[in-house]
């Protein structure tokens, strides 16, 4: 009797390992060559990530081999652990001489595994052991996150991001979130989920693609309260006395019987209404406040300032001298008024459609006056423009010099005048000679001229107005009767006189060359072979020069004409017309 109840227990006792080895299964061959087939065998545990105690395992196989020996066979496993992560795990099988045929079983081939990705990858023949470091693990395979993290209890309009933990994501598959039920309404995708809610509701997730795990879930819990608004609009910078501003609410809710409550100046002061909008009429800058309230329930409050901006005042009076004597001037200045913020006192001159606006500021200088005029002023600005106040200012006495403003002449001017150049009234229409004068000044100023000439004549020979100084040209030559003058100077000068009239008078660099025309011909030939010119040296100067005239100078026009010399051995005249300006 005692017998059989001992056999009874050894069988409880090793029935379980028995089972487990029985469970052993092949999963293909690992390596083979011409030398060596391994094959692989696992025993995979159920639920090895539950309980740490029941593990799974792996051992080698070995059906052939042959003489070489001494190298490694280096291999990784994938799988994933207890929070659906896809792990990978380095191995290595050591061919030596004691290398056999049948099973082996490796120490340390426990591992925790809640399903497995592959059974072998990546199996390389090496002399040595494998490198550790980072090795990708890889699996066609999805896997459900282990949980989803983040706050899920809300008041409403509390916003909440949600993130997965754990699991496992193929190529080409896509964490999809839905609302209420697993693959119901789609609300988002990917690894994080930002959400607010304005009530209870489920909410789930999972891998799509050309896997779908399983869902999992949470409950995401809203307390039902009234939500602050996210801003007052309205005119924040109104004018003094405007009535029924509105302000109106933007965002927020309100939850069961909370009603919108208004304050002034802050947020537990004066109650001035109820509702989405309201109408205020402050009569200074003031801040206005909004909270949704129900009973002691209430949501912070929000804030906006309307600035209030006093209106400008007319001046009491214009201060400055009333009565001045012709051609003088007078400094007005405002007396009294209220200017308001960002306003300005503005100027006019005149009086009805004539009147025109000269200037900005507390004061203003009136310039020169000829005749009575009338000056207004009055503030400018956002709010109000007040009403004109005038002022007439009475001029004494007559001139009866000619007025300023009915001509130019009297201001400093720059003027520009361009003309001939010419030593004979009978050659004015004939010359080649021209000159340009600029210059700018008042009753006294300054000027500058330039002359030159149209045509610039090759003349390779001299002549001393009897025959040429060297003619060195096979052939003779006879004088054609052609003449060219040509002038060119360089002076500046001063003018000085009246409005209208002025002498000048003026220095420089100048020359003038004197050419005669020449033909030359061939000896035993009374035909011309070609023409040339040769310059005379009697009559041809360069040096210094000096030269003086009159200027006129009207409104717009001017008039000079004057006489110039080089060295006092040649002159001649000059005449021009210009502008002013």
């Amino acid at each position: 009797m005692l017998k059989y109840i001992f056999m009874a227990l050894v069988c409880l006792i090793f029935s379980k390992p028995l089972m487990s080895q029985s469970k052993w299964q092949p999963k293909g061959i690992l390596h083979s060559d011409k030398n060596i087939t391994v094959e692989i065998e696992y025993l995979i545990s159920p639920n090895s990530y539950n309980n740490g105690d029941n593990q799974s395992y792996y051992r080698y196989k070995v059906t052939r081999i042959g003489k070489k020996r001494n190298y490694y066979i280096n291999w990784r496993f994938d799988f994933f652990n207890c929070n659906n992560e896809l792990k990978t795990q380095l191995n290595s099988l050591l061919i030596n001489n004691s290398t056999k045929p049948g099973i082996f079983t490796p120490p340390n081939n426990a591992f925790s595994a809640k399903k497995m990705a592959n059974y072998s990858n990546d199996v390389r023949i090496s002399k040595s052991l494998p490198e550790i470091g980072s090795y990708k693990p890889s699996s066609q395979l999805s896997m459900e996150p282990i949980a989803i993290s983040g706050n899920t209890e809300l008041n409403s309009g509390e916003s909440t991001t949600l993130t997965l933990e754990g699991g496992n994501l193929a190529q080409g598959d896509s964490w999809r979130w839905y609302y209420g039920n697993c693959g119901s309404k789609l609300i988002g995708t990917g690894t994080k989920l930002t959400i607010t809610p304005d009530h209870s509701f489920n909410l789930f997730v999972r891998a799509e693609g050309k896997n779908v795990t399983n869902c999992i879930s949470t409950k995401i819990n809203v307390n039902q309260k009234s939500i602050a608004p996210k801003a007052i609009y309205g005119r924040s910078q109104i004018c003094e006395g405007e009535q029924n501003v509105t302000l109106n609410i933007n965002g927020g809710k309100l939850v069961g019987a909370a009603k919108w409550i208004w304050y002034a100046n802050n947020c537990d002061g004066e109650k001035i209404g109820e509702g989405e909008a309201i109408n205020v009429s402050p009569i200074k800058t003031t801040t206005y406040f909004v909270r949704a309230e129900d009973g002691v329930d209430k949501t912070s409050c929000q804030s906006f300032q309307i600035n209030v901006t006093n209106k400008s005042i007319i001046p009491i009076a214009i201060d400055g001298i009333a009565n001045i004597e012709y051609g003088s001037e007078t400094t007005l200045i405002v007396h009294g008024g209220y200017l308001a913020t960002e306003a300005k006192w503005v100027w006019y001159k005149g009086s009805g459609i004539n009147r025109r606006m000269i200037g900005t500021g507390q004061s203003i200088n009136t310039g020169r006056i000829y005749s009575g005029d009338v000056f207004s002023v009055r503030a400018e600005g956002n709010c109000n423009n007040t009403e004109f106040l005038s002022k007439n200012v009475i001029v004494k006495g007559t001139s009866t010099q000619t007025h300023p403003n009915d001509t130019k002449t009297n201001q400093a001017r720059f003027f520009i005048n361009g003309g001939i150049v010419f030593n004979n009234v009978s050659t004015v229409g004939k010359s080649n000679n021209f000159n340009v004068t600029i210059g700018r000044g008042k009753k006294f100023g300054w000027f500058a001229k330039a002359k030159f000439s149209s045509k610039s004549t090759n003349a390779p020979f001299k002549t001393n107005n009897t025959s040429l100084t060297a003619y060195n040209v096979p052939g003779y030559y006879s004088y054609n009767g052609n003449i060219v003058s040509e002038r060119t100077a360089y002076t500046i000068g001063l003018f000085l006189g009246k409005n209208i009239i002025s002498g000048y008078l003026g220095g420089g660099y100048g020359k003038r060359r004197f050419l005669w025309g020449i033909n030359q011909y061939q000896y035993h030939s009374s035909f011309p072979l070609s023409s040339s010119y040769a310059e005379n040296i009697n009559n041809s100067f360069k040096g210094a020069e000096i030269e003086g005239g009159i200027m006129l100078r009207f409104a717009f026009l001017n008039l000079i004409g004057g006489v110039s010399s080089i060295q006092f051995k040649y002159t001649d005249f000059n005449i021009g017309i210009g502008f002013n300006f």
